[in-house]
């Protein structure tokens, strides 16, 4: 395998490595809260775990041996640690209210503009060309193998997209309660939550906008 064609496969299990934590992350959310959002959740869980089993089966087109000992980029390693931190942080969690779930939504929707920048890379980039000539035998011109990624890229505006969606609904929900109840204790200390988490770390994770 030569260096250029070990550069690629590297991107692309860093890809595989995101994709399946950023389903874990997802999945967890949707345990935390109440029907129907989190079906919406779970959705963006599913469309995770079907492009790392995309990604993966473009790996098992190669050596599993050779794979192995491939290091993952410094800057998607940063990233996917950060989503599995964060992941954690939700998992133990116990009530997972307003104030919070509207937070973690928000991190999400940065993470999403992350995964979006960590696509846009890879699709830019001359290992996408490099992977797809590999490829060329199999009748898969660079054209086809660039549609897969870009389909990708789509999918994680969208996600952003039905996130944002998410958010209003639970932003409406809150204002119909508090003009229903009567307030007789004032929430304390509403962002505790944020500052004992990893929550502004998918803003502090920088994706370079070159492979590094």
């Amino acid at each position: 395998m030569n260096g250029k064609l070990q550069e690629s496969i590297q991107y692309l299990k860093c890809l595989n490595n995101l994709e399946t934590e950023t389903f874990s992350l997802y999945e967890t959310l949707s345990k935390k809260i109440n029907q129907p959002e989190s079906s919406f959740i779970l959705g963006l869980a599913y469309d995770s775990l079907k492009c790392a089993k995309t990604i993966q089966k473009i790996l098992d087109s190669y050596d599993p041996a050779e794979i192995e000992n491939i290091s993952c980029k410094k800057n998607l390693l940063e990233l996917t640690s950060t989503i599995i931190e964060y992941s954690k942080k939700i998992a133990k969690t116990n009530n997972v209210n307003y104030e919070m779930t509207c937070e973690i939504l928000k991190q999400l929707s940065t993470l999403e503009d992350q995964l979006i920048a960590v696509y846009s890379n890879y699709i830019e980039s001359p290992s996408m060309r490099v992977l797809s000539d590999d490829f060329s035998p199999l009748a898969i011109n660079t054209t086809n193998f660039k549609k897969i990624f870009e389909f990708f890229k789509e999918q994680k505006h969208k996600h952003k997209e039905t996130i944002l969606e998410v958010i209003y609904i639970f932003e409406a929900k809150e204002a119909d309660r508090l003009r229903k109840a009567t307030p007789l204790v004032k929430y304390q200390n509403p962002d505790a939550w944020i500052h004992e988490s990893a929550a502004h770390n998918f803003a502090e994770t920088q994706v370079s906008a070159q492979q590094q």
